[in-house]
C-alpha cells in the first residue's frame, strides 16, 4: 500500500513539474498590468513630443517671448471664418468637377461656334447638359463676346 501510495505521489508531482514547465505561467497581477500601461503611455507620450518637435517650440517661444503676443481667441469668429474656408473650397471642387465632366464634349463644339451656343444648341438631351454646364461657366465671356 506505501508502494502505491509512493508511486502516486511521483506520478502526481512530475506531472505538476512537467506542467509548470509547459505552462505559460500565472496572469500578472492588475499592479503590474497598471504599471505597465502607465510606462507605455509615457514612452507614448515622450515619442510624440519628439516626433512633433513640441519641446523645440516650447524653447523657441522662451527664446523669443517679446517678438510674440498671445491674446484670447474668439471661437464664433474662428468657426464662421473655417465655415467660409469649406465653403470655399467645396465651390471651386463643384466648379472643378464640372469642368472636367464636360470638357472632352465641350473641345467637339467647334471654336466659332461656342460664342453662338445660345443659338444652336437644344436637340438632345447630352447636349443641354453641356450647353447648360457651359453657360454657367462659360456665362461671362459669352455675353461679351455676343456684345462685341
Amino acid at each position: 500500500m506505501a508502494a502505491s501510495w509512493w508511486f502516486f505521489f511521483s506520478l502526481t508531482l512530475c506531472q505538476s513539474l512537467v506542467m509548470n514547465l509547459s505552462a505559460e505561467g500565472p496572469f500578472p497581477s492588475p499592479t503590474t498590468i497598471k504599471r505597465w500601461v502607465d510606462m507605455m503611455q509615457e514612452d507614448l507620450v515622450r515619442l510624440v513630443r519628439t516626433a512633433s518637435g513640441v519641446d523645440d517650440l516650447m524653447q523657441i517661444y522662451q527664446r523669443n517671448k517679446n517678438l510674440y503676443t498671445v491674446e484670447a481667441n474668439n471661437a464664433r469668429q474662428l468657426v464662421e471664418s473655417a465655415a467660409q474656408d469649406i465653403e470655399k473650397l467645396l465651390s471651386n471642387r463643384s466648379t472643378a468637377l464640372i469642368v472636367s465632366r464636360t470638357s472632352p464634349f465641350l473641345i467637339l463644339i467647334p471654336k466659332w461656334m461656342r460664342n453662338f451656343t445660345l443659338f444652336f444648341l437644344s436637340s438632345s438631351n447630352l447636349v443641354k447638359n453641356v450647353f447648360h454646364t457651359f453657360v454657367f461657366i462659360k456665362a461671362v465671356p459669352i455675353l461679351q463676346t455676343c456684345r462685341g
